[in-house]
């Protein structure tokens, strides 16, 4: 009796049938005149002003000419592609020169349990979310060969990181671009209901703090519990450049290449901090408060901390590379460079079909109409007390599987969920750090999450039979154990935070 043979349809499929099936609802939810409002505090008056959210349809003529007219830009523009390309560049180097392995082997022959090592990535991950885009294309791979050199799969070390930086968004040992993101929006809205409250704007902090350690803990028992079970043992190939032994000029090269990048930290480091001579060249210094002046949309090091990670993985590799003789010439540089590249084309393909998904999804508006319409919902059930947390937290949940985006979906649910919050006693620190856990709990099995794709790739480049696909529901599987993990010990924790009745942040309490 034959087999039957199993159905795997190619990402890049998927996201081509999602964007026709959303180009169909937009269609039809613009013929029978769907609407929806939200209000927005007005920055000048205070007032809430409301907005009518109507679903544009892309099935007509201006539909049809953005679609011809934007596809190139949406994936030139689209996030992951010039971040994923910079970094590889530079983790390239550090592998191709050897220093990524040799620094590993070090690793992989001390006596650091392994369960340790998978804390720290995980741990590391929730820590680089505030640059985000650093966790995705450096962390990542950095982890998928740091696995392979334990002798482990290196798409349990994909997962760790990806789980880190995702399910961990809203956590962080300090305040960082988030804060500066949320606290905006949460500062009008608590104007609605009080315009002499004060917003602390490290309210959150130890509420970040206590569930950074909780979820490196979570990330870490479900990846060695359930994901290298699920994954499997791993084929090493001839390919796979693991060394069995590190040389005692290796791992001199190993230590005069980190004492060289830890040189070029300290310089970073310096240009970091704000009122000393020739200082503050990486931060907005227009911005004010110190977090807006490093994370801040203007800030020079947030805009290129991709680059300068890649270049210190460069640096790093050149100077291993100099030290043990495996970078002779330029040109030995520059096909360094090159080595990560040749794996990402299959990558590149999916982030087209996934940029236009994407965009797509965003200009029908279907996104920004749902979580306003269960924002309207919320509002309407006129909750109190520990309901009124619960409640909260699981239509944050809900709407961030449709708008990823914290700042798009917060600047919708604040004038709604602040003043609700206040009205029944609750801070608007607490509910500020209700919805970080819940923005951060289910964002990575959505394929509308931008950065979704660079977990499919990866997990395709290091897939132990390189001719089956991995797919999108591949990729969800192994991230669903996170998502269900990760969104209990959320909500565990506001809950926690709740009925014990600890402070969030410095003189900032639950309750008002």
């Amino acid at each position: 009796m034959k087999q039957k043979k199993e159905l795997r349809i190619h990402p890049a499929l998927v996201f081509l049938l999602l964007t026709i099936l959303v180009m169909v609802i937009s269609s039809v939810g613009n013929i029978l005149n769907i609407e929806t409002s939200y209000y927005s505090v007005n920055v000048r008056t205070g007032d809430l002003e409301n907005h009518v959210v109507h679903i544009n349809s892309l099935f007509n003529r201006s539909g049809i000419q953005y679609l011809i007219s934007n596809m190139v830009s949406n994936f030139i523009t689209f996030a992951p592609l010039g971040n994923l390309i910079v970094g590889l560049l530079g983790v390239g180097v550090a592998y191709k020169s050897g220093f990524l392995n040799s620094l590993f082997k070090m690793i992989a022959d001390s006596r650091i349990p392994r369960k340790l090592i998978t804390f720290i990535i995980v741990l590391l991950g929730i820590i680089s979310s505030m640059f985000f885009e650093v966790g995705y294309v450096i962390l990542i791979p950095l982890s998928a060969i740091l696995f392979k050199n334990l002798g482990r799969h290196p798409s349990a070390g994909i997962c760790a990181a990806f789980s880190g930086v995702t399910f961990g968004y809203g956590a962080n040992i300090i305040m960082n671009g988030l804060d500066s993101t949320l606290l905006e929006y949460t500062r009008m809205a608590t104007s609605v209901l009080d315009q002499t409250y004060t917003i602390n704007s490290s309210g959150n902090l130890f509420f970040m703090i206590v569930s950074t350690l909780l979820l490196a803990y979570l990330g870490t028992f479900i990846t060695e519990r359930f994901i290298i079970l699920k994954l499997g043992k791993y084929t090493f190939t001839e390919e796979d450049e693991i060394k069995e032994t590190i040389t005692t000029k290796e791992k001199k090269g190993v230590i005069i290449a980190i004492l060289a990048v830890i040189f070029i930290l300290l310089i970073l480091a310096y240009c970091l901090i704000p009122g000393l001579p020739f200082s503050g060249l990486l931060l907005d210094l227009s911005a004010s408060g110190y977090v807006n002046q490093l994370f801040g949309s203007g800030s020079y090091f947030s805009q290129g901390v991709v680059f300068i990670s890649g270049c210190l993985l460069v640096l790093a590799g050149l100077v291993y590379g100099l030290r043990v003789k495996t970078i002779r010439s330029n040109r030995d540089l520059v096909d360094g460079m090159n080595y990560y590249l040749k794996d990402i084309s299959s990558i590149l393909v999916l982030i087209f079909f996934a940029a236009q998904f994407c965009m797509i999804f965003r200009e029908t508006n279907i996104g920004v109409f749902l979580v306003a319409t269960f924002t309207e919902l919320l509002s309407n059930l006129n909750l109190t007390g520990l309901l009124l947390v619960i409640v909260t937290f699981i239509i944050v949940v809900i709407s961030s599987f449709f708008v990823p985006a914290a700042s798009t979906k917060w600047a919708i649910m604040a004038p709604i969920v602040v003043p609700m919050f206040m009205q029944s006693s609750l801070s608007p620190e607490f509910a500020q750090a209700v919805f970080r856990a819940g923005d951060s709990a289910v964002k990575g099995i959505s394929p509308l999450f931008t950065y979704f794709v660079i977990l499919i790739g990866f997990l395709q480049i290091y897939a132990n039979n390189k001719k089956k696909t991995v797919t999108i529901t591949d990729a969800m599987s192994l991230m669903v154990p996170y998502t269900i993990g990760f969104s209990l010990l959320w909500l565990l924790i506001v809950i926690g935070f709740y009925i014990i009745g600890i402070p969030i942040g410095p003189g900032v309490g639950v309750m008002l």
